[in-house]
């Protein structure tokens, strides 16, 4: 009789354990956290590939240094 207990408390939990995530994923989506990030990523990609630029091209001018272009 007690296994069938385990079973049936296993199963509960199982099916809470469930919910709960449901829910979690919910308000995850609803945020909207997800789509600002994949925004977030791509802006620093862009930052990235834009110092990448001027530090090629300060290297072919023979400085190296980004911060004398700003000043």
């Amino acid at each position: 009789m007690e296994f069938i207990w385990t079973i049936v408390i296993s199963i509960i939990s199982l099916i809470v354990v469930l919910i709960f995530a449901a829910i979690v994923r919910y308000a995850i989506d609803s945020s909207k956290t997800s789509k600002k990030l994949d925004v977030l990523i791509k802006e620093v990609h862009y930052l990235k590939t834009e110092i990448k630029k001027l530090q090629h091209h300060k290297q072919q001018d023979g400085s190296k240094h980004i911060i004398d272009e700003k000043v």
